[in-house]
């Protein structure tokens, strides 16, 4: 199947900077790419295991309310990456 997308002057220069630089041989493969890491880092929220957001909630509440926003991201990368086992 083929599909003309137009990119705006951003999204071009990359194309062309990963392409000039050699990481991908044109501009379809260095699209294809990114369009696959795209759908590869999707999240379907039914990956999220809620109990564990839950928990982290609670955990937060009982020292004061206070994470960092390092600690809220670790949490949720372990309750996702969890959940995706």
């Amino acid at each position: 199947m083929t599909i003309t997308v137009v990119l705006n002057n951003e999204a071009a220069e990359i194309v062309e900077r990963q392409v000039s630089e050699g990481r991908y041989p044109d501009a379809e493969s260095a699209v294809t790419a990114a369009l696959t890491l795209l759908d590869d880092a999707m999240l379907d929220l039914s990956d999220v295991d809620a109990e564990a957001i839950r928990h982290m909630i609670s955990d937060s509440d009982a020292q004061g309310g206070e994470l960092t926003r390092a600690e809220v991201s670790r949490h949720l990368d372990a309750a996702i990456g969890a959940a995706r086992r």
